[in-house]
């Protein structure tokens, strides 16, 4: 692989973990100060909100490594460098 191809592959790898990170931070920590009003109610002792959050945290978490996963397969095939 010439440098110009591994430069262009590299910037579109950083570009999607970037993208991937914006996500996983905007859903763990954003909608930790939205789910506020329901700090009233509690699961299984935990505030409401605490407990949504996680739980959707995780869920994200996990669903961005399958994305991860997709995306990283076609960048490789794009630039040839699959297994």
């Amino acid at each position: 692989m010439d440098k110009e191809k591994l430069e262009a592959y590299h910037r579109e790898n950083v570009r999607l973990i970037t993208v991937l990170l914006v996500v996983w931070f905007v859903v763990s920590y954003v909608g930790a100060l939205l789910a506020k009003p329901l700090s009233k109610m509690t699961i299984f002792g935990f505030p409401a909100h605490y407990w949504v959050s996680a739980q959707l945290s995780v869920i994200t978490f996990v669903v961005l490594i399958f994305v991860y996963a997709y995306a990283m397969n076609k960048l490789d095939q794009k630039y040839g460098v699959e297994e």
